[in-house]
Protein backbone atom coordinates (compact mmCIF):
# COMPACT_ATOMS: atom_id res chain seq x y z
CA UNK A 1 0.00 0.00 0.00
CA UNK A 2 1.15 3.70 -0.57
CA UNK A 3 0.73 6.17 1.99
CA UNK A 4 0.99 10.16 1.01
CA UNK A 5 2.05 12.14 4.07
CA UNK A 6 1.14 15.56 2.82
CA UNK A 7 1.80 19.08 4.43
CA UNK A 8 3.73 21.81 4.03
CA UNK A 9 7.17 23.12 5.10
CA UNK A 10 7.45 22.65 9.61
CA UNK A 11 4.13 20.60 9.94
CA UNK A 12 5.54 17.96 11.51
CA UNK A 13 6.09 15.39 8.75
CA UNK A 14 9.14 13.83 9.29
CA UNK A 15 8.42 14.02 13.08
CA UNK A 16 5.29 11.62 12.73
CA UNK A 17 7.45 9.51 10.57
CA UNK A 18 9.58 8.90 12.98
CA UNK A 19 6.55 7.98 15.68
CA UNK A 20 5.11 5.61 13.76
CA UNK A 21 8.72 3.92 13.07
CA UNK A 22 9.06 3.87 16.82
CA UNK A 23 5.71 2.32 16.99
CA UNK A 24 6.39 -0.82 15.11
CA UNK A 25 9.90 -0.84 16.95
CA UNK A 26 8.24 -1.01 20.40
CA UNK A 27 5.89 -4.06 18.63
CA UNK A 28 8.99 -6.15 17.35
CA UNK A 29 8.68 -4.74 13.77
CA UNK A 30 11.20 -3.60 11.56
CA UNK A 31 11.65 -0.45 9.18
CA UNK A 32 13.42 0.67 6.71
CA UNK A 33 13.98 4.59 5.95
CA UNK A 34 14.84 6.08 2.68
CA UNK A 35 16.22 9.19 2.68
CA UNK A 36 18.79 11.02 0.05
CA UNK A 37 22.28 10.45 -0.25
CA UNK A 38 23.34 13.78 1.54
CA UNK A 39 21.07 12.91 4.83
CA UNK A 40 21.84 9.50 5.59
CA UNK A 41 24.80 10.44 8.38
CA UNK A 42 22.44 12.67 9.87
CA UNK A 43 19.31 10.26 10.00
CA UNK A 44 21.67 7.13 11.75
CA UNK A 45 22.17 10.05 14.46
CA UNK A 46 18.47 11.11 14.44
CA UNK A 47 17.59 7.35 14.62
CA UNK A 48 19.39 6.78 17.84
CA UNK A 49 18.26 9.70 18.99
CA UNK A 50 14.26 9.07 18.68
CA UNK A 51 14.35 5.29 19.67
CA UNK A 52 17.86 4.98 21.57
CA UNK A 53 19.54 1.91 22.12
CA UNK A 54 17.17 -0.87 22.59
CA UNK A 55 14.85 0.32 19.78
CA UNK A 56 17.44 1.80 17.21
CA UNK A 57 18.35 -1.56 15.43
CA UNK A 58 14.61 -2.28 14.34
CA UNK A 59 15.15 0.46 11.55
CA UNK A 60 18.07 0.48 8.68
CA UNK A 61 18.17 3.63 6.85
CA UNK A 62 19.71 3.91 3.71
CA UNK A 63 19.91 5.96 0.32
CA UNK A 64 18.25 4.57 -2.63
CA UNK A 65 22.13 4.22 -4.28
CA UNK A 66 23.03 2.06 -0.88
CA UNK A 67 19.56 -0.03 -1.28
CA UNK A 68 20.21 -0.37 -4.31
CA UNK A 69 24.00 -1.68 -3.89
CA UNK A 70 22.16 -4.25 -0.42
CA UNK A 71 20.00 -5.52 -3.01
CA UNK A 72 22.42 -6.91 -5.82
CA UNK A 73 24.46 -7.97 -3.00
CA UNK A 74 21.89 -10.12 -1.79
CA UNK A 75 20.57 -11.05 -5.17
CA UNK A 76 23.69 -10.69 -7.60
CA UNK A 77 25.65 -8.07 -9.24
CA UNK A 78 27.72 -6.29 -6.46
CA UNK A 79 30.97 -7.49 -6.96
CA UNK A 80 31.15 -5.77 -10.54
CA UNK A 81 33.46 -2.61 -10.34
CA UNK A 82 32.16 0.09 -11.27
CA UNK A 83 33.24 2.96 -13.87
CA UNK A 84 34.66 6.55 -12.57
CA UNK A 85 33.69 10.17 -14.45
CA UNK A 86 36.86 9.01 -16.31
CA UNK A 87 36.15 5.80 -17.05
CA UNK A 88 32.71 6.98 -18.14
CA UNK A 89 34.17 9.19 -20.74
CA UNK A 90 36.88 6.54 -22.22
CA UNK A 91 34.00 4.19 -23.20
CA UNK A 92 32.31 7.24 -24.79
CA UNK A 93 35.79 7.07 -27.11
CA UNK A 94 35.69 3.47 -27.74
CA UNK A 95 31.88 4.06 -28.78
CA UNK A 96 33.08 7.27 -30.61
CA UNK A 97 36.38 4.63 -32.22
CA UNK A 98 34.06 1.90 -33.59
CA UNK A 99 31.04 3.98 -34.63
CA UNK A 100 33.69 6.44 -36.43
CA UNK A 101 32.51 5.81 -40.45
CA UNK A 102 29.17 6.22 -39.13
CA UNK A 103 29.33 9.46 -37.47
CA UNK A 104 29.51 12.89 -39.36
CA UNK A 105 29.27 15.61 -37.03
CA UNK A 106 31.38 14.57 -34.07
CA UNK A 107 34.11 12.22 -35.80
CA UNK A 108 36.48 15.00 -35.19
CA UNK A 109 35.71 15.50 -31.44
CA UNK A 110 36.57 11.39 -30.62
CA UNK A 111 39.65 12.80 -29.17
CA UNK A 112 38.56 15.46 -27.33
CA UNK A 113 38.76 14.75 -23.90
CA UNK A 114 35.96 17.52 -22.65
CA UNK A 115 33.25 16.19 -25.68
CA UNK A 116 33.39 12.89 -23.90
CA UNK A 117 33.10 14.22 -20.43
CA UNK A 118 30.35 15.92 -21.76
CA UNK A 119 28.99 13.14 -23.90
CA UNK A 120 29.12 10.83 -20.97
CA UNK A 121 27.34 13.38 -18.59
CA UNK A 122 24.42 13.70 -20.87
CA UNK A 123 24.34 10.04 -21.22
CA UNK A 124 23.69 10.02 -17.56
CA UNK A 125 20.79 12.70 -17.44
CA UNK A 126 19.03 10.49 -20.58
CA UNK A 127 19.11 7.74 -18.64
CA UNK A 128 17.67 9.26 -15.68
CA UNK A 129 15.08 10.59 -17.32
CA UNK A 130 13.93 6.92 -18.49
CA UNK A 131 15.37 6.79 -22.07
CA UNK A 132 17.41 4.45 -24.22
CA UNK A 133 19.70 4.52 -27.01
CA UNK A 134 17.22 3.07 -29.27
CA UNK A 135 14.49 5.45 -27.41
CA UNK A 136 16.34 8.66 -28.24
CA UNK A 137 16.99 7.44 -31.74
CA UNK A 138 12.99 7.18 -32.81
CA UNK A 139 12.78 10.24 -30.98
CA UNK A 140 15.41 11.76 -33.37
CA UNK A 141 14.05 10.45 -36.29
CA UNK A 142 11.24 12.62 -36.05
CA UNK A 143 12.68 15.73 -35.80
CA UNK A 144 12.99 16.07 -39.59
CA UNK A 145 15.95 18.02 -41.13
CA UNK A 146 17.48 19.06 -37.92
CA UNK A 147 17.48 15.79 -36.66
CA UNK A 148 21.45 14.53 -37.98
CA UNK A 149 22.98 15.83 -34.45
CA UNK A 150 20.41 14.01 -32.33
CA UNK A 151 20.96 10.66 -34.25
CA UNK A 152 24.72 10.83 -33.85
CA UNK A 153 24.26 11.29 -30.35
CA UNK A 154 21.78 7.88 -30.26
CA UNK A 155 24.60 6.14 -32.17
CA UNK A 156 26.88 7.30 -29.73
CA UNK A 157 24.55 6.08 -26.67
CA UNK A 158 23.67 2.91 -28.32
CA UNK A 159 27.61 2.31 -28.99
CA UNK A 160 28.27 2.74 -24.98
CA UNK A 161 25.71 0.53 -24.16
CA UNK A 162 26.55 -2.03 -25.95
CA UNK A 163 29.90 -1.60 -25.14
CA UNK A 164 28.67 -1.98 -21.35
CA UNK A 165 26.32 -5.12 -22.22
CA UNK A 166 24.04 -4.58 -19.17
CA UNK A 167 26.97 -5.60 -17.04
CA UNK A 168 25.84 -2.71 -14.21
CA UNK A 169 29.38 -0.73 -14.30
CA UNK A 170 27.58 2.18 -14.88
CA UNK A 171 26.91 4.20 -11.41
CA UNK A 172 23.77 5.06 -13.32
CA UNK A 173 22.74 1.72 -14.47
CA UNK A 174 22.68 0.06 -10.83
CA UNK A 175 19.43 1.05 -9.51
CA UNK A 176 17.85 -0.30 -12.86
CA UNK A 177 19.78 -3.19 -12.21
CA UNK A 178 18.79 -3.87 -8.78
CA UNK A 179 15.44 -3.03 -9.47
CA UNK A 180 15.34 -6.16 -12.30
CA UNK A 181 16.80 -8.08 -9.53
CA UNK A 182 13.98 -7.22 -7.28
CA UNK A 183 11.47 -8.07 -9.91
CA UNK A 184 13.12 -11.20 -10.64
CA UNK A 185 13.05 -12.23 -7.20
CA UNK A 186 9.10 -11.25 -6.82
CA UNK A 187 8.79 -13.51 -10.58
CA UNK A 188 10.53 -16.25 -8.00
CA UNK A 189 8.13 -15.61 -5.46
CA UNK A 190 11.27 -14.90 -3.35
CA UNK A 191 12.63 -11.33 -1.13
CA UNK A 192 15.81 -10.93 0.05
CA UNK A 193 15.25 -11.69 4.04
CA UNK A 194 16.12 -7.50 4.99
CA UNK A 195 13.10 -6.57 2.91
CA UNK A 196 10.47 -9.37 4.38
CA UNK A 197 7.98 -7.62 6.60
CA UNK A 198 9.06 -4.11 6.33
CA UNK A 199 7.63 -0.88 5.92
CA UNK A 200 9.49 1.08 3.82
CA UNK A 201 9.26 5.33 4.78
CA UNK A 202 10.71 7.82 2.66
CA UNK A 203 11.49 11.25 3.53
CA UNK A 204 13.33 14.69 2.21
CA UNK A 205 12.74 13.85 -1.42
CA UNK A 206 10.89 16.45 -4.13
CA UNK A 207 11.35 14.21 -7.12
CA UNK A 208 12.17 10.52 -7.93
CA UNK A 209 13.95 10.00 -11.70
CA UNK A 210 13.40 7.08 -13.98
CA UNK A 211 15.61 4.31 -12.38
CA UNK A 212 14.03 5.33 -8.87
CA UNK A 213 10.48 5.12 -9.82
CA UNK A 214 12.02 1.33 -11.02
CA UNK A 215 13.41 0.28 -7.82
CA UNK A 216 10.08 2.06 -6.12
CA UNK A 217 7.64 0.00 -7.60
CA UNK A 218 9.10 -3.19 -7.43
CA UNK A 219 9.11 -2.18 -3.42
CA UNK A 220 5.51 -1.37 -3.77
CA UNK A 221 5.04 -4.65 -5.13
CA UNK A 222 6.60 -6.82 -2.39
CA UNK A 223 6.51 -4.71 0.82
CA UNK A 224 3.20 -4.74 2.65
CA UNK A 225 3.70 -0.44 3.21
CA UNK A 226 5.19 2.32 1.44
CA UNK A 227 4.87 5.53 3.14
CA UNK A 228 6.10 8.82 1.46
CA UNK A 229 6.16 12.25 2.77
CA UNK A 230 6.07 14.88 0.46
CA UNK A 231 5.99 18.99 1.29
CA UNK A 232 2.77 19.28 -0.09
CA UNK A 233 -0.41 21.70 0.84
CA UNK A 234 -3.34 18.66 -0.57
CA UNK A 235 -4.76 20.96 -2.70
CA UNK A 236 -5.37 19.50 -6.20
CA UNK A 237 -3.47 19.75 -8.94
CA UNK A 238 -4.98 21.93 -11.87
CA UNK A 239 -3.49 22.02 -15.22
CA UNK A 240 -0.40 24.65 -15.65
CA UNK A 241 -0.23 25.30 -12.11
CA UNK A 242 2.85 26.49 -11.39
CA UNK A 243 2.59 27.53 -7.44
CA UNK A 244 4.89 26.72 -4.57
CA UNK A 245 3.74 23.37 -4.25
CA UNK A 246 3.34 22.20 -7.89
CA UNK A 247 6.50 19.94 -8.56
CA UNK A 248 5.10 17.92 -5.20
CA UNK A 249 1.51 17.66 -6.75
CA UNK A 250 2.90 15.99 -10.21
CA UNK A 251 5.56 13.74 -7.61
CA UNK A 252 2.34 12.31 -5.81
CA UNK A 253 -0.06 11.97 -8.82
CA UNK A 254 3.12 10.10 -10.43
CA UNK A 255 3.31 7.70 -7.50
CA UNK A 256 -0.31 6.88 -7.30
CA UNK A 257 0.16 5.75 -10.66
CA UNK A 258 3.15 3.49 -10.30
CA UNK A 259 1.45 2.05 -7.12
CA UNK A 260 -1.74 1.15 -9.15
CA UNK A 261 0.77 0.06 -12.30
CA UNK A 262 2.85 -2.59 -9.61
CA UNK A 263 -0.92 -3.90 -8.31
CA UNK A 264 -0.52 -1.60 -4.91
CA UNK A 265 -3.38 0.07 -3.41
CA UNK A 266 -3.06 3.91 -3.03
CA UNK A 267 -4.71 5.14 0.54
CA UNK A 268 -6.44 8.43 1.24
CA UNK A 269 -3.41 10.81 1.52
CA UNK A 270 -2.80 12.08 4.81
CA UNK A 271 -2.54 16.09 5.61
CA UNK A 272 -0.91 17.85 7.72
CA UNK A 273 -2.03 21.46 7.75
CA UNK A 274 -0.66 22.87 11.27
CA UNK A 275 2.67 25.08 11.10
CA UNK A 276 4.28 23.48 14.29
CA UNK A 277 8.03 24.67 13.19
CA UNK A 278 7.01 28.26 14.15
CA UNK A 279 4.29 27.77 16.39
CA UNK A 280 6.49 29.86 19.07
CA UNK A 281 7.29 32.68 16.44
CA UNK A 282 3.55 33.89 14.80
CA UNK A 283 5.62 36.55 12.67
CA UNK A 284 6.99 33.56 11.02
CA UNK A 285 3.85 32.03 11.04
CA UNK A 286 2.72 34.25 9.39
CA UNK A 287 5.29 34.78 6.71
CA UNK A 288 4.82 30.99 6.13
CA UNK A 289 1.48 30.82 5.31
CA UNK A 290 1.63 34.44 2.82
CA UNK A 291 4.04 32.27 0.87
CA UNK A 292 2.30 29.06 1.08
CA UNK A 293 -1.82 30.39 0.50
CA UNK A 294 -1.08 34.20 -0.70
CA UNK A 295 -3.06 35.61 2.02
CA UNK A 296 -2.37 35.45 6.04
CA UNK A 297 -3.69 37.28 8.99
CA UNK A 298 -0.85 39.00 11.01
CA UNK A 299 -1.19 38.40 14.81
CA UNK A 300 -1.17 41.22 17.44
CA UNK A 301 1.84 39.69 18.83
CA UNK A 302 3.58 40.54 15.79
CA UNK A 303 4.51 43.98 14.55
CA UNK A 304 7.33 42.76 12.74
CA UNK A 305 4.90 42.19 9.94
CA UNK A 306 2.87 44.47 7.89
CA UNK A 307 0.58 44.24 4.79
CA UNK A 308 -0.64 47.24 2.98
CA UNK A 309 -2.21 47.06 -0.43
CA UNK A 310 -0.44 49.53 -2.27
CA UNK A 311 -1.93 51.40 -5.69
CA UNK A 312 1.37 50.92 -7.93
CA UNK A 313 5.23 50.54 -7.73
CA UNK A 314 6.32 53.17 -6.54
CA UNK A 315 3.84 53.63 -3.36
CA UNK A 316 5.04 50.48 -3.02
CA UNK A 317 8.46 51.16 -2.11
CA UNK A 318 7.51 54.28 -0.76
CA UNK A 319 5.88 52.43 2.55
CA UNK A 320 9.10 50.45 2.75
CA UNK A 321 11.01 53.52 2.88
CA UNK A 322 8.90 55.20 5.80
CA UNK A 323 8.01 52.13 7.77
CA UNK A 324 11.80 50.65 7.62
CA UNK A 325 14.21 53.10 8.05
CA UNK A 326 17.85 52.10 7.88
CA UNK A 327 19.08 48.71 8.90
CA UNK A 328 20.42 45.45 7.26
CA UNK A 329 18.06 42.64 6.30
CA UNK A 330 16.03 41.16 2.99
CA UNK A 331 12.96 42.01 1.43
CA UNK A 332 11.25 40.51 -1.95
CA UNK A 333 9.99 43.32 -4.16
CA UNK A 334 8.01 43.25 -7.63
CA UNK A 335 10.04 43.02 -10.67
CA UNK A 336 10.38 45.19 -13.39
CA UNK A 337 7.88 45.34 -15.91
CA UNK A 338 9.99 43.25 -19.02
CA UNK A 339 12.03 41.25 -17.00
CA UNK A 340 14.13 43.62 -15.81
CA UNK A 341 15.92 43.42 -12.03
CA UNK A 342 14.08 43.89 -9.01
CA UNK A 343 13.09 47.08 -7.20
CA UNK A 344 15.55 47.37 -4.60
CA UNK A 345 14.49 48.84 -0.76
CA UNK A 346 16.32 49.32 2.51
CA UNK A 347 14.78 46.90 5.10
CA UNK A 348 14.13 47.45 9.26
CA UNK A 349 16.17 44.93 11.63
CA UNK A 350 13.48 43.49 12.41
CA UNK A 351 12.27 42.03 8.76
CA UNK A 352 15.53 40.02 8.61
CA UNK A 353 13.94 37.35 10.77
CA UNK A 354 11.14 37.17 8.40
CA UNK A 355 13.39 37.94 5.65
CA UNK A 356 15.40 34.56 6.38
CA UNK A 357 11.84 32.58 6.89
CA UNK A 358 11.20 33.51 3.01
CA UNK A 359 14.76 32.17 1.51
CA UNK A 360 13.99 29.37 4.01
CA UNK A 361 10.39 28.31 2.71
CA UNK A 362 11.49 29.25 -1.37
CA UNK A 363 8.81 31.59 -2.07
CA UNK A 364 7.10 30.33 -5.30
CA UNK A 365 5.35 33.52 -5.97
CA UNK A 366 6.04 34.79 -9.56
CA UNK A 367 5.92 38.26 -9.58
CA UNK A 368 8.27 38.53 -6.76
CA UNK A 369 11.92 38.53 -6.52
CA UNK A 370 13.85 37.89 -3.52
CA UNK A 371 16.67 40.51 -3.09
CA UNK A 372 19.35 41.38 0.23
CA UNK A 373 19.61 44.62 1.04
CA UNK A 374 22.16 46.65 3.19
CA UNK A 375 21.83 50.20 4.49
CA UNK A 376 24.28 52.69 2.67
CA UNK A 377 27.21 53.22 3.61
Amino acid sequence: MLQLLLGGSGSGKTTLLYQRIRARAEKGEKSILLVPEQFTSSTEGRIYRELGDALSGMVESFSFTSLAEKILSTEGGAAVQTLSDAGRAVLVRRALEELQDNVHYYHRHRRSAAFCQMAAQTIDELKSAGLSGQQLAQLAGACGAESGKLSELALIFQGYETLLARSGMDPSDRLELAGARLEEALARHSLPEFLRDRAVFIDEFDTFNAPKKRLLGALLEALPSVTVALCDDGAPLLPGDLSLFSGAKQVAAQLRQLARKNGAEAAVPELLRTDLRHRNAPGLAAVTELLETGTCEVPPAAPEVRLFAAASRGEDLGQLHRGCPGGRGAAFCRAQPGGGGPCRCRCHPAADAAGCAVRKDRCGLPRYRQVSCRSPV
